[in-house]
C-alpha cells in the first residue's frame, strides 16, 4: 500500500514562491468569476492548506481584491513588515525559473494558469506576446513588460 500525504490542493493554483523560513508563500489562480481581473495570492503560511489569511492583490497597482474566502481564511491585511517581506521576495530569484524572478514567474503562472496553458515561456520571457499584441486585448493577461508596483503603497482602508 502507498500512502500520499499531500499539504496543498492539486486544481488549478500554482504556488510560485513557498519561503519556508517566514512561513509564507505566493500562488496564483486564475477565477472563472473573475475574468478580467489578475492578480496573485500572498499567504501567512508556506502552505495553502495550513493559512489562516491571504490577501489577493492585483498585478498592474497597489490594491487588493475583495473576496468572499471559500476556505474561510480571513483577509490578511499586511503590516509595514509584511510589505516589506513581500517586496522582498517578488524581487528575489525564481527557485523555478533561473532566468526569472519570483514576480516575473508570477506573472508568467498566471497568464499560463488563466490562457489554459497557450503559451510558450520563451516567447513571454522575449516579450513576443506584447509585441506582437496575441493576447493584449484579453484583460486578464498580465504583459510581461508590466512593472512591479510598489506594494509598500497597498492599503487596506
Amino acid at each position: 500500500m502507498i500512502r500520499l500525504f499531500i499539504k496543498e490542493y492539486l486544481d488549478e493554483m500554482s504556488t510560485v514562491c513557498r519561503d519556508n523560513h517566514n512561513n509564507v508563500s505566493i500562488a496564483v489562480n486564475p477565477d472563472s468569476e473573475r475574468q478580467g481581473i489578475s492578480y496573485f495570492k500572498f499567504y501567512n503560511s508556506a502552505y495553502y492548506g495550513d493559512a489562516t489569511k491571504v490577501v489577493r492583490i492585483l498585478f498592474n497597482s497597489a490594491d487588493y481584491v475583495e473576496n468572499k474566502n471559500a476556505e474561510d481564511q480571513m483577509l490578511w491585511k499586511l503590516s509595514h513588515k509584511d510589505k516589506k517581506l513581500l517586496n522582498e521576495l517578488l524581487n528575489s530569484p525564481s527557485a523555478e525559473y533561473s532566468d526569472m524572478t519570483i514576480w516575473q514567474a508570477c506573472k508568467f503562472k498566471w497568464n499560463f494558469e488563466y490562457l489554459e496553458f497557450m503559451i510558450s515561456r520563451d516567447k513571454y520571457v522575449n516579450g513576443e506576446y506584447d509585441k506582437d499584441k496575441t493576447f493584449t486585448d484579453d484583460p486578464g493577461y498580465v504583459p510581461h513588460s508590466l512593472e512591479m508596483p510598489d506594494y509598500l503603497e497597498l492599503n487596506f482602508d
